[in-house]
């Protein structure tokens, strides 16, 4: 174990040298005058020790004050930010569903705008057939429609065709006669010949729109697909607002 000693003092009439630390004036029984007086003297001498701290705590203090309105007021707005939050976050899955429903219903849409009007169709060829024509056949699809009818004269085919070209759901300008023949029978008494012609015609549907189609299933006493219609325009009107 080492020892420390210091031989410059051993046999010597060297004394040690120590400094001795001020009196402290704060702890002493002095006035509150001297004791303000001391502290004034003691950081005027001392501006190194003063100032950084001094200035450090004054910022401080100063940033704290400054800051005590807005925090007040961010605190106070802090319900109405956490509700608008909510608020948003709603109107975002709402969105999202509702493009998610127009996507759907364009899916649909062409099931009442584009379907063939089947129904339409068989109730105005319906009251395309005037008195003393039969009809024969008929066919309907989206590339058009056949028509095969018979009359034992010229005159009901003439007035049955005109009806046609004046459907609401005919395209005037396809409608073309495909062949028109007359057919010889033997009558049972075998005395006489029946002669009857046969008309065959062929054109094209319109494209209806959903107006339009609305109308003539109101027209035509289709409430039932008009309502359909309805509720579907409805919703198309609705979710595109």
């Amino acid at each position: 174990m080492s020892i420390n000693y210091n031989f410059a003092f051993k046999n010597s009439n060297l004394q040690k040298w120590e400094r001795k630390s001020p009196s402290n004036l704060l702890a002493s029984n002095v006035s509150l005058k001297r004791k303000l007086i001391y502290i004034f003297q003691l950081l005027k001498n001392n501006p190194a020790i003063f100032y950084p701290p001094s200035f450090i705590l004054i910022s401080t203090l100063s940033i704290h004050i400054i800051n005590i309105y807005p925090t007040k007021i961010s605190s106070s707005l802090e319900s109405d930010h956490l509700e608008y939050t909510k608020v948003s976050q709603k109107i975002t899955t709402i969105e999202s569903k509702i493009k998610e429903m127009q996507k759907h219903l364009n899916n649909i849409k062409v099931f009442y705008s584009q379907a063939t009007p089947t129904y339409l169709f068989a109730f105005y060829l319906q009251n395309s057939i005037p008195q003393g024509v039969q009809l024969n056949d008929y066919s309907i699809s989206d590339n058009g429609f056949e028509i095969t009818a018979s009359s034992p004269s010229i005159e009901p085919l003439n007035q049955m065709l005109t009806l046609i070209l004046e459907s609401p759901i005919v395209n005037k300008g396809s409608v073309s006669i495909k062949e028109i023949s007359r057919n010889n029978t033997r009558s049972n008494s075998g005395s006489s010949i029946n002669s009857t012609l046969i008309l065959e015609v062929h054109g094209e549907i319109l494209k209806l729109t959903l107006d339009k189609r609305e109308l003539l299933y109101e027209e035509s006493f289709a409430y039932g697909l008009s309502k359909k219609l309805l509720r579907f325009k409805t919703l198309d009107q609705l979710i595109r607002l």
